[in-house]
């Protein structure tokens, strides 16, 4: 498993398929640092779709131009689903936020969740969910 440490978080890929962002404490997450996680992600992920657990428990804060830069569409091309672990308000505010985008955006589920383990199995049978999607589509 390849760990890669950015400005604002760790991120690592688990089975090929499973994208893990922690979230370090204090960040202050801007444009940059936005752009830096995003390329780290598709060097990992190598162009395939994921499924990608955030462990926000931590503070953070995001800058209006990483929020706009992180709703494009692009940011969610291979993402299957997306589970954010957090815990304070002011994190699920920002969650919030990303979530209203997603709403929008019919091929990505976001969910918010206080506990790992249950973000965790929702995710896999996102996964799982996806596989068999992807298997009658291959039959057609």
């Amino acid at each position: 498993m390849e760990l890669i440490e950015s400005k604002t978080a760790t991120l690592s890929l688990v089975d090929g398929n499973m994208l893990f962002v922690t979230l370090k404490e204090n960040a202050e997450i801007d444009l940059e640092s936005t752009k830096e996680n995003y390329e780290i992600t598709m060097r990992l992920t190598q162009g395939r779709r994921y499924i990608s657990l955030v462990d926000a428990r931590t503070y953070v804060t995001i800058t209006d131009e990483a929020k706009k830069y992180a709703t494009q569409p692009i940011m969610y091309t291979n993402v299957i689903a997306q589970a954010v672990v957090i815990t304070s308000l002011a994190t699920r505010l920002l969650a919030n936020f990303l979530i209203r985008f997603t709403q929008n955006n019919k091929d990505v589920e976001m969910k918010l969740f206080n506990d790992y383990d249950v973000a965790l199995n929702w995710l896999k049978e996102k996964l799982v969910e996806d596989e068999i999607l992807s298997s009658r589509m291959e039959k057609l």
